[in-house]
């Protein structure tokens, strides 16, 4: 019986004779032969399903001797594997997806260095191309704000717009207004008592008005008060603005002059309603005559004294006001005002014997600081504005405008005015200021700035071309410069400007 070969019966058409068993592609492998003896191998018949047998080729034999035949290494595996059956390999049709080999972990960090290494690269590479392609184009920086300050030290004298009045041979002054009061002219302020007054008037009405509240006291007991509801609360009113008047004292709390005002208003009212209701007591409005006879007595001695203008009303002086205020301040040397801030009294402003001063009426409009600036070799610009802080009971910050500069006896005066409200130096005369400077400027790149023929501005970019505009460098450093444009409303902030 025929093996089952698929190309058996091809073999026999073409005239080949195959031996039973035999495979055509599959060797037969070489069998062992007697190298000592030089024997040629003997090749073993065929057998049934067996290749033919294998025949050394004529390269195994050195130099084609047969006594010098070796068989190559090769040979022991190529028969091996010729004796291995040949199996199916299982899902022979299936894919199998590809998998990359993992790298060691040191490669991966080798790797994860390099990218970072060539983004680096990239980045530096894209900026330093950026700015070569930059340098081609006109560059430019927008104008800003910026002000320089220095600040500088010194004592000061402060001269009010006032006038102090004053009047002779008085012995006494009865206050009508309250200190620091917005007055206007012909306000009655005080009432001066002449030198012709003596305290024994002031001794006699005393003994009257005592005469008076005691009677009043008696009729008081003798009537039945509990009915007069009027009198319980009038009297009520004025012992509770006592007690209030007590516990500020004692607290030290709120405006005693206020409730002390109240407190005579009860007083007074009480008063005037005990005159009416006892008003048929003969004793009583004899009491009343005397009373009002040492009134009228007193008051030939008296005197009135109204505001003679409009401003702020003092009854406080320091002896300065007559010979230090806005007409003779400029007159002053430097070390007249060193004099008069150290306490020395001129002798122009010595009063006249007898003479009192009454009150003082200082006005709004302005006053003025004359400084002993500490740094002798500073020169301030006239006309400059400066801040001013004066350093007082509370301290005080102005605007304040130099006037004029005296430099004399290693002293430098400098005399400035202020447009502020004058009741934080109403009672302010010596005092210890500072002057800031704080000058407006613009500021640009030092890079901006380029000289044109002589002089040094900017180049503006403007919307129908650029324009060269003249400044003055205030200083300058290597980085900006503050200017001042010597042409107005050309150069703003938020402008921009060409850079060189």
């Amino acid at each position: 019986m025929q093996p089952s070969n698929p190309d058996y019966n091809d073999y026999e058409q073409q005239g080949f004779t195959q031996v039973p068993g035999s495979h055509p592609s599959r060797p037969e492998p070489p069998q062992p032969y007697d190298a000592v003896q030089g024997d040629p191998p003997v090749l073993p018949q065929a057998r049934p399903g067996m290749p033919p047998p294998y025949a050394p080729p004529a390269s195994a034999w050195t130099g084609g001797n047969p006594e010098s035949f070796e068989p190559e290494e090769e040979q022991d595996e190529y028969a091996q594997e010729m004796y291995q059956p040949r199996q199916q390999v299982p899902f022979q049709n299936s894919q199998v997806p590809y998998q990359a080999p993992r790298l060691p972990h040191y490669n991966r960090l080798n790797m994860i260095l390099v990218l970072i290494i060539g983004a680096l690269v990239i980045i530096l590479g894209g900026l330093a191309l950026s700015q070569l392609t930059g340098r081609d184009h006109a560059r430019t920086a927008v104008v800003s704000a910026g002000s320089l300050g220095s600040n500088h030290t010194g004592d000061a004298i402060v001269v009010r717009n006032e006038t102090m009045y004053t009047q002779s041979g008085i012995t006494q002054v009865d206050y009508k207004v309250d200190e620091g009061t917005q007055v206007q002219r012909g306000t009655e302020l005080c009432t001066v008592y002449t030198s012709g007054f003596s305290t024994r008037e002031w001794t006699t009405l005393n003994n009257f008005r005592t005469q008076i509240k005691e009677y009043q006291k008696t009729l008081l007991a003798e009537t039945n008060t509990e009915a007069d509801a009027q009198l319980k609360m009038l009297n009520s009113a004025v012992l509770s603005r006592a007690r209030e008047v007590q516990a500020m004292i004692q607290l030290q709390t709120g405006i005693l002059t206020n409730e002390e005002k109240l407190l005579e208003k009860d007083i007074e009212e009480r008063a005037y309603y005990l005159k009416q209701k006892y008003s048929d007591d003969q004793k009583l409005n004899r009491l009343y005559d005397d009373e009002k006879a040492q009134l009228l007595r007193i008051e030939t001695w008296t005197k009135p004294f109204a505001a003679g203008d409009t401003g702020i009303v003092s009854f406080y002086v320091d002896g300065f006001e007559r010979v230090l205020n806005m007409s003779t301040y400029d007159s002053y040397s430097p070390t007249q005002v060193r004099q008069i801030y150290n306490g020395t009294l001129p002798e122009t402003a010595t009063l006249e014997r007898n003479e009192v001063p009454i009150y003082r009426i200082v006005r709004q409009s302005s006053y003025v600081v004359l400084m002993l600036c500490d740094d002798t070799d500073w020169t301030p610009a006239l006309g400059a504005s400066y801040e001013l802080l004066l350093e007082s009971f509370d301290d005080t910050r102005v605007s304040a405008t130099v006037e004029s500069v005296t430099r004399a006896e290693g002293e430098l005066l400098v005399r400035l005015v202020v447009y502020s409200d004058i009741k934080p130096v109403l009672y302010v005369r010596a005092c210890h200021v500072q002057l800031s400077e704080n000058i407006y400027s613009l500021t640009v790149p030092v890079n901006a700035l380029t000289n044109d023929e002589g002089q040094i501005g900017v180049v503006v970019v403007q919307s129908d071309g650029n324009y060269f505009l003249p400044v003055d460098v205030i200083s300058q450093d290597g980085r900006e410069a503050h200017i001042v444009p010597m042409l107005s409303n050309i150069l703003f902030e938020g402008s921009v400007v060409l850079l060189f």
